[in-house]
């Protein structure tokens, strides 16, 4: 009877081995946390000037290139949010409200200072 369950040890310990848990996620750059941190700051300032940013999450903003920011998103159903560092180290972040806010779809390109700092600038769009 023991001669059975002997021959199964060696496979139940090399499945064990390969259900190792997976490694973490990788850590945010300093650059993706800045740039967390200027789709916020652009949040709170759209907010601010009665920009409707109910649903964004700067959280959930991605980082692109500065000409896909600038081009924006087409409109839809939830907020979205483009970060795009400039040549003069400025933030570039592109807001688009979503269809169901009271800015139904219009899009903001907010300039943000070099270590989200501050705004330098706001231009609305649709």
């Amino acid at each position: 009877m023991t001669r059975p369950i002997a021959r199964w040890i060696p496979l139940l310990a090399a499945l064990s081995a390969g259900c190792a848990p997976a490694p973490p996620p990788a850590a945010p750059t300093a650059e993706e946390v800045t740039a967390k941190k200027a789709a916020s700051m652009a949040l709170t300032a759209l907010l601010n000037r009665k920009f409707d940013v109910q649903g964004c999450d700067a959280s959930e903003a991605r980082v692109v290139q500065e000409a896909e920011a600038r081009a924006g998103t087409p409109q839809g159903e939830r907020c979205a949010i483009l970060v795009a560092r400039r040549s003069d180290r400025t933030w570039l972040v592109a807001v688009r409200s979503s269809l169901s806010s009271a800015s139904v779809g219009a899009q903001a390109l907010v300039t943000v200072l070099p270590e989200a700092e501050g705004v330098g600038a706001i231009e609305y769009t649709r």
